[in-house]
């Protein structure tokens, strides 16, 4: 089966990138979807993210999807397994101002009760807690957001986070989308304040070590 997706979070993950969007359907916002691979870590690759003219998929992208199954897990609902070698195609580009329609009820949480990690807040959720859900996926419009560079001294690398309330929350939550990555991460304790971003936050799988599933923002128009 085919679907028409536009894009809104094509991230980092390991084996390759975390893709999702929400499905176009007659014009009008569907459900959330999140491409995975036939492989076992289920990341999209470079290839299989690459339009037949060797364009790469880019946010915002109307994008044509052959999948085989529905594949639902747990809390992540959206997963659908692609068709292998088919060319995905873009048909289209969508305007940001076009996305609010699409926004999540501002009084809706995000995945609550949360716990924060040492630099992170209301970013994490046990794994009991998220498999309550039936959702994983949701698109949010904060009034004003911070993205804050921070060094990790464990992995010896820069990470990006952003600052946000959602639904009365304050959120910080790691970004993971690649291009705003590279926009923001300028040097270690810069923030840059932001208003009225759309951000793709996603929950991730439950990691068996800890039983815990990170909040991400995987997507950043702004």
């Amino acid at each position: 089966m085919t679907k028409t997706i536009i894009c809104l979070a094509n991230s980092f993950r390991p084996g390759g990138s975390c893709v999702a969007g929400i499905e176009i359907v007659n014009g009008q916002f569907g459900p959330w979807v999140r491409p995975i691979s036939h492989r076992q870590d289920q990341a999209i690759s470079e290839d299989e993210k690459t339009y037949a003219d060797g364009s790469s998929l880019a946010m915002l992208d109307l994008v044509e999807i052959s999948f085989d199954a529905h594949q639902p897990e747990h809390h992540q609902t959206e997963n659908w397994l692609i068709t292998n070698n088919l060319r995905w195609t873009k048909v289209g580009q969508a305007e940001s101002n076009e996305l609010v329609g699409a926004v999540l009820s501002h009084d809706t949480p995000l995945w609550r009760p949360a716990q924060s990690t040492y630099t992170g807040r209301h970013d994490l959720v046990s794994g009991q807690v998220a498999h309550q859900f039936d959702w994983s996926l949701a698109l949010i419009q904060p009034e004003t957001a911070n993205v804050e560079v921070s060094h990790n001294p464990y992995s010896g690398n820069n990470e990006v986070w952003v600052s946000f309330t959602w639904a009365g929350t304050p959120h910080k939550i790691k970004l993971t989308d690649p291009i705003q990555f590279a926009r923001f991460n300028t040097g270690v304790g810069d923030r840059h304040a932001l208003q009225n971003p759309f951000l793709s936050v996603s929950l991730a799988h439950v990691w068996p070590a800890k039983n815990t599933a990170s909040k991400l923002v995987a997507g950043l128009i702004a």
